[in-house]
């Protein structure tokens, strides 16, 4: 995407898919329950375990914001965590197929693009949430493996898709854990899951299955990762 006009077009869908998603009832829904005790306790938990005043967000696999009102939408949520929420930080975005221009709109928003492909394999040195709506299943078993300790899940916080309903896939079809899964089988005793409500056909797209997830283990806990 090159055209100028083209990039003040997607600024403005940017702009108005704020401001719809601010608006909604989806997103009312959204920060009440963020800020329910179970949930917000849950992510002062995160923050405390490094005497930490901020999280810091990682977007992985966002898609094209330029082809995608799913992937603004996502975007856009990230983005009102930013604005209204001061235990958020800074936000880093990666996904391989976004453009140079799309890469430049984000950080005139306030993200910052990584270089590298980390393939989710990054190691939460400080409280990170990893925003992750409608990743592939390994993504996320890439982050759990990167952080497979009691210290490291402890700090993590992860917005992305239900590993509930992962589980009652494999329990309906009585299958035992696939390699893309074993992290995440793994980990489901130890963690609270918390599903968000889309409310709307305007937000299930983007949002449906969507689950926070929080580990709370005790440090001497030896985990041990189920065979395949």
């Amino acid at each position: 995407m090159d055209d100028p006009e083209e990039e003040e077009r997607l600024k403005k869908k940017m702009h108005n898919c704020l401001k719809k998603l601010e608006d909604s009832d989806f997103y009312n829904k959204f920060v009440e329950q963020l800020q329910s005790p179970q949930v917000l306790n849950n992510i002062l938990r995160a923050a405390s375990a490094e005497s930490e005043q901020q999280i810091q967000m990682v977007v992985y696999g966002i898609g094209s914001i330029a082809n995608s009102e799913k992937s603004r939408l996502q975007l856009c949520l990230a983005l009102l965590l930013k604005r209204n929420f001061s235990w958020v930080g800074r936000i880093e975005v990666f996904d391989p197929i976004l453009s140079a221009s799309e890469c430049g709109i984000m950080e005139s928003l306030g993200c910052t693009i990584l270089a590298v492909n980390e393939q989710g394999m990054r190691t939460a040195e400080s409280p990170t949430l990893f925003f992750m709506p409608h990743c592939a299943a390994l993504l996320y078993d890439n982050v759990l493996r990167a952080n497979w300790s009691p210290v490291l899940l402890n700090r993590i916080i992860l917005l992305g898709n239900s590993f509930g309903s992962y589980l009652e896939q494999l329990s309906e079809f009585h299958r035992s854990p696939v390699a893309s899964t074993r992290y995440i089988m793994t980990v489901a005793d130890h963690m609270d899951e918390f599903r968000i409500q889309t409310v709307s056909d305007d937000f299930f797209a983007a949002f449906h299955h969507t689950s926070w997830h929080f580990f709370a283990l005790d440090a001497s806990l030896d985990l041990k990762v189920l065979p395949v």
